[in-house]
């Protein structure tokens, strides 16, 4: 779990080597774009987070200040979906008072619930549903 609310967070988190490639590259560009959206204030509007294998519902839920998974997860009401392969990225906008891009890491080691609400989005659309 990567909990990302500042621009040295999001250098941090680029600069780190033991991070997958993709991943990083991700978050450059939504740390870019939130900053060039609100430079002055990106850990008051935005923040990044980053679900990895491993995470439980406990932690994930925490991290974005509602439940996403597990018992007491909520309706997903999400704003967007996104397949990068390799990661999914979730978007809310506004959701606690502050917008959140969650990546989500596509492997077997994630934790069900919000690796089904993912994988889901895409087969519903898929079968036209």
């Amino acid at each position: 779990m990567l909990c990302l609310n500042t621009l040295a967070d999001i250098a941090g988190a680029i600069s780190d080597p033991d991070l997958d490639d993709d991943l990083r590259t991700l978050i450059a560009q939504r740390g870019w774009q939130a900053y060039a959206e609100h430079p002055s204030h990106l850990s008051e509007d935005t923040r990044i987070i980053v679900v990895q294998a491993g995470d439980t519902p406990e932690v994930i839920n925490t991290a974005l200040g509602f439940a996403i998974t597990g018992d007491d997860a909520e309706e997903p009401s999400y704003d967007r979906l996104d397949d990068h392969e390799g990661w999914f990225e979730i978007v809310y906008q506004r959701r606690s008072e502050r917008d959140a891009v969650v990546f989500v890491e596509d492997d077997p080691g994630t934790e069900l619930g919000i690796h089904w609400l993912c994988h889901v989005h895409f087969w519903t659309e898929v079968g036209g549903r």
